[in-house]
C-alpha cells in the first residue's frame, strides 16, 4: 500500500464480475486495498476473451483486476464457514462492490438493508444492467445491450450499414467509472455522518448520461428527426498518403487558419462558410478540396502541421502504431506488467497523474485464491478492526437530508463537455459551483448554436452560478484568485498552458490555497511531444486507436463515422472520481493534490485488453464490427421504421432456444447445425439474415420485449425519442423536467445511480452568462454595489451577455 496515494487505508471487497470491474481497479490505482472475491470455480470474467496466446488467461480479467488481492469464498452457502468469513471480511471493509442480478443477495440471506443493519458504516455498491428497480430490472443485459440502450450505438457506423458497437467493453467500463464516483460520493457522506448506504448503479443510465445531450436536445425540438450517423459530416476524416486524419472545425478562427494554410482556395471563399452550420451543409464543396490538399501528405505530418497552426487534427493510428507512438511512449501511457505468472504485456498504466506521478496498477492480477492465506489470517485481528463506530473525521456533523458536497466550493473553468460535467456532478450533490466565463471568450458550447444558451450547454452547466469576469485583465485574475483562496476544487480543460499564461496555473493557485484539489484534462495530456495539441472528444478517437477499431471488419481500411463526442462525458466522470478521491485523501493529509486526466488515455483504458493482446501478438487486433466469439446471433438487427434497430446477443444454447421460441420456432432455425454454438458460428451470416427478416417486421420495442420475455438479451438502439418515452427511465426518475430561461421546457438527464442515503440531485436551470456576478462578488468577495458597478463599467466584470 502506498501511503502517498489519496485512498490509502481504504478497504474494498470487490465481487463485481464482468460488469463494472473497472471500479475496483480504479480505487486500487488510487491507493485502496482491494480484495477480489471470487467463487471457488473462479469469476466468470476469467473466461472472457481476448486471451493470452496460449489461451490460458483472460486479458479482459487481467487488465481490470491488476493491482488487486485475490481470494475465493463460497459465500452462497449459509451453513458453510465461508458465510461467517464473509461477515468477518465486511467487518473490516469500508466498501463492498457487487454486480449480481437484482435480488440475488436477498435470496441468499444478504438483503442489502439487513447487511447494513449488521454493518452500518458499510458502503455497498451494486452494479447491474438496469438497476434494482423499474420495469427492466430483471432484463438480461450484455455490454452491447447497455451500449445500445444507452443511446451511443444508434449514432455509430456508416449510414448504409448496421450501427456498430465500440471496441472493448465501453458500457460496462463506463458503469465501473460511474460506480467509482458514486461509491466515493457515498463514502464522503459517511465521513460526514458515520453512516454507510446501498448504492444502486445502472449500466443503462450510466451510458445514457454519455449520449451527448440527446435527451434535452430532442425534448427541445419539434420531436421529429432523431439524429443519425452523419459522422462524416460533423467530424470528417480525410485520406492522406499513408492513412487518414480527422479534422474538426467548429469555430471560425480554426476555419480561417485552415484557409490560410491551403492558400485561400477559390472554391472555399464563400463568406457564409465562416458559419459552422453552413460548413455542415456544404460538405460536398469543402471535402474534395480538403482531401486533395491532404492527399499528398503523411498522416502524422499533416496532423502535426495542422496543430502547429492551431487546427484540431489527429491521425488515425492502428493499435500497433499507438503502442509505439513517440507521444504515448514519452507519457508512459502503457507499462510493462506481468499479467500471468511469467508473462508480461503492455497494459494501460492508469487514468490519472497525481502531482505529476502516474497512479496505476502496482501488482499483477491475482491468480485464483492466491491471497487466501494472507487475507484470512488477518480476520478478527485488532489491526484490521472495523472503524464503523469511529466518529466522522474532521467533517461537521450533518442532518440526514444533507447532501454530501454541501459546504464545498468549486471553481469551474470548464469548457465543452469534460470540465463542465465534473462541475455538474459536484453541483448536483450540494457543492457551490461557480462557472468562470466571459462573453469575450465564452465556453464554445454556450455559443455553438445561435444565441447564448442551448440545451447541450444547459444540461452540463445546470445548478451552477455564473461569474462573468474578463481574465485578460489583471483585476479579473486577482478577483478569481481571491475566490480560489476559499475554494476546495478547481476544474479546467482548456488547451495546455492557457491557465498558466493567465497566472492561474496550479503552482500559483496551490500557493494561495495549499488545500486545493485541482483537475486538469487536456486532449492528449499536458506533457509529451504532442502536449500542445488541441481538439475535442472525437479528436481522441484517431490517436487512441479507437477510430481504427470502431469499424466493420471488411472495411478496416476505411474508417466508419460516428457523431458521438465520447470520451468527453466519461472523462467528466473520471475527473469527478479523481477529485473526490483527493478530497478524501485531504481529510487524512491536510493537503490538496493536482490531478491530471488525459482524455485520450481514458479511451485507451477502455480498450486495454486489446492493446495487451496486440503487444503479445502483433497484428492480431483488428476491427470486429458487431461480431463476437461469445455467440451467434450477436449484433444490431433492422426493425420497422426509419433507421430503427434492436441489439440481440445469444450467449448459449438456452438463450438460442429462447430466441427460437420467441420467433415461433421457424423452420430455418431448426437446421441441425444451429443446435450448437459452433454450428451457429459457422452459419453466422445466414442466421443474421434470417433473424433480420423477423425483426424488420416489428418495432424495436416489440422485438426487445418479446425476446426479453423469453430470456434473450435484447435492447433497442435508443435515440432521443426512445429515451423520452421510456417507461423504465421514467419509473427511475431519470427524466427530469426543467424550465430553462432562454430555451423553454427541457428534459434533462437524471442520475445514473441512487443511494439509500442520497437525496435526489439538485437540478436547477443553467445560468445565463454573468447571471450571478453581482451575487458572487458581494457574497464571496465582499464587494459593494458601487465597486461592482465600477468593475462592470471598466469591463472587468460582466453581469450578462453583451446583448442583454
Amino acid at each position: 500500500m502506498s501511503t502517498d496515494l489519496p485512498l490509502a487505508g481504504l478497504r474494498v471487497l470487490d465481487m463485481a464480475d464482468e460488469k463494472g470491474e473497472l471500479c475496483g481497479r480504479l480505487l486500487s490505482d488510487l491507493g485502496a486495498r482491494v480484495i477480489r472475491l471470487e467463487p471457488p470455480e473462479g469469476a466468470g470474467s476469467r473466461r472472457l476473451p481476448p486471451f493470452t496466446p496460449d489461451g490460458q488467461h483472460s486479458l479482459y480479467f487481467a487488465v481490470r483486476n491488476a493491482g488487486k488481492l485475490g481470494i475465493t469464498l463460497d459465500w452462497t452457502r449459509e451453513e458453510q464457514d465461508d458465510r461467517s468469513r464473509l461477515h468477518q471480511l465486511l467487518e473490516q471493509t469500508d466498501i463492498w462492490i457487487e454486480s449480481l442480478p437484482p435480488g440475488t443477495l436477498a435470496a441468499h440471506g444478504l438483503d442489502p438493508a439487513t447487511v447494513l443493519e449488521r454493518h452500518p458504516a458499510l458502503v455497498l455498491t451494486s452494479i447491474t444492467d438496469f438497476g434494482q428497480t423499474g420495469p427492466y430490472r430483471d432484463y438480461r443485459g450484455t455490454d452491447m445491450i447497455g451500449f445500445a440502450m444507452g443511446g451511443l450505438m444508434h449514432r455509430a457506423g456508416a449510414a448504409e450499414r448496421p450501427p456498430v458497437v465500440a471496441p472493448g467493453a465501453l458500457a460496462y467500463d463506463a458503469a465501473g467509472i460511474t460506480a467509482g464516483f458514486a461509491t466515493l460520493l457515498a463514502y464522503w457522506k459517511r465521513l460526514r455522518t458515520g453512516r454507510g448506504q446501498h448504492v444502486d448503479v445502472s449500466v443503462h443510465e450510466s451510458v445514457a448520461n454519455l449520449s451527448d445531450w440527446s435527451l434535452p436536445n430532442f425534448s427541445a425540438s419539434d420531436r421529429g428527426a432523431v439524429g443519425g450517423r452523419a459522422g462524416a459530416g460533423i467530424f470528417p476524416i480525410y485520406r492522406c498518403a499513408d492513412g487518414f486524419v480527422r479534422m474538426i472545425i467548429l469555430v471560425e478562427h480554426h476555419w480561417q487558419a485552415l484557409l490560410q494554410w491551403m492558400g485561400e482556395p477559390n472554391e472555399l471563399k464563400d463568406p457564409s462558410l465562416r458559419q459552422f452550420v453552413m460548413r455542415l451543409m456544404k460538405r460536398d464543396v469543402i471535402d474534395p478540396v480538403v482531401e486533395a490538399f491532404f492527399g499528398k501528405m503523411k498522416k502524422i505530418d499533416a496532423a502535426d502541421e495542422a496543430q502547429r497552426r492551431g487546427i484540431p487534427a489527429t491521425p488515425v493510428l492502428t493499435p500497433s502504431e499507438v503502442l509505439s507512438n513517440e507521444h504515448v511512449v514519452a507519457r508512459g501511457t502503457f507499462c510493462s506488467l506481468e499479467i500471468a505468472p511469467g508473462l508480461e504485456a503492455q497494459v494501460a498504466s492508469g487514468l490519472y497523474e497525481l502531482d505529476g506521478k502516474r497512479a496505476g496498477p502496482r501488482r499483477r492480477p491475482p491468480e485464483l485464491g492466491e491471497h487466501n492465506d494472507e487475507v484470512f489470517a488477518g480476520l478478527g485481528s485488532s489491526a484490521g478492526a472495523s472503524t464503523a463506530s469511529d466518529p466522522p473525521p474532521t467533517r461537521a456533523a450533518a442532518t440526514r437530508d444533507d447532501r454530501p458536497f454541501r459546504g464545498l466550493r468549486v471553481i469551474d473553468f470548464g469548457i465543452g463537455a469534460v470540465g463542465v460535467e465534473v462541475g455538474r456532478l459536484f453541483a448536483e450533490y450540494g457543492a457551490d459551483v461557480v462557472k468562470i466565463e466571459s462573453h469575450r471568450g465564452p465556453d464554445f458550447m454556450r455559443v455553438v448554436l445561435a444565441g447564448w444558451i442551448n440545451p447541450s450547454f444547459a444540461s452540463s452547466s445546470r445548478s451552477k452560478r455564473s461569474l462573468g469576469v474578463n481574465l485578460k485583465t489583471a483585476r479579473g485574475v486577482e478577483l478569481v484568485c481571491q475566490l480560489v483562496k476559499g475554494a476546495d476544487v478547481v476544474i479546467e480543460n482548456s488547451a495546455t498552458g492557457v491557465l498558466e499564461r493567465l497566472g492561474l496555473g496550479y503552482a500559483r493557485l496551490s500557493e494561495l490555497n495549499p488545500r486545493l484539489v485541482m483537475l486538469s484534462s487536456q486532449m492528449v495530456g499536458s506533457r509529451g511531444p504532442w502536449g500542445h495539441w488541441v481538439g475535442y472528444g472525437p479528436s481522441t478517437h484517431p490517436v487512441s486507436g479507437m477510430q481504427y477499431l470502431w469499424n466493420y471488419p471488411e472495411d478496416a481500411e476505411q474508417p466508419a463515422g460516428s457523431t458521438n463526442v465520447h470520451p468527453d462525458h466519461l472523462v467528466g466522470r473520471v475527473g469527478a472520481l479523481g477529485c473526490v478521491a483527493c478530497l478524501i485523501g485531504r481529510e487524512r493529509t491536510g493537503r490538496g493534490r493536482y490531478v491530471e486526466a488525459a482524455q485520450f488515455e481514458t479511451a485507451i483504458q477502455l480498450m486495454a485488453e486489446l492493446f495487451a493482446q496486440e503487444s503479445l501478438a502483433p497484428g492480431s487486433v483488428r476491427p470486429l464490427g458487431n461480431a463476437s466469439s461469445r455467440g451467434v446471433p450477436w449484433g444490431a438487427y433492422p426493425c420497422a421504421g426509419e433507421d430503427e434497430w434492436c441489439a440481440i446477443n445469444v450467449r448459449d444454447d438456452g438463450e438460442w432456444d429462447g430466441l427460437c421460441a420467441a420467433m415461433g420456432r421457424p423452420a430455418w432455425a431448426k437446421a441441425a447445425g444451429y443446435a450448437t454454438a459452433e454450428g451457429r458460428q459457422r452459419a453466422s451470416g445466414e442466421v443474421d439474415t434470417q433473424l433480420g427478416r423477423w425483426t424488420s417486421e416489428r418495432s424495436p420495442r416489440e422485438v426487445m420485449e418479446t425476446l426479453q420475455a423469453c430470456g434473450v438479451p435484447a435492447g433497442m438502439l435508443a435515440h432521443g425519442r426512445h429515451q423520452l418515452e421510456d417507461p423504465h427511465l421514467a419509473a427511475r426518475g431519470y427524466l427530469v423536467p426543467v424550465e430553462q430561461p432562454g430555451v423553454g421546457s427541457l428534459i434533462f438527464e437524471g442520475p445514473a445511480f441512487h443511494g439509500s442515503d442520497l437525496e435526489a440531485p439538485i437540478v436547477r436551470p443553467a445560468p445565463l452568462l454573468g447571471q450571478h456576478t453581482r451575487e458572487v462578488c458581494a457574497e464571496l468577495l465582499g464587494l459593494s454595489d458601487a465597486e461592482i458597478d465600477a468593475l462592470v463599467a471598466e469591463g472587468v466584470l460582466e453581469d450578462g451577455p453583451p446583448d442583454s
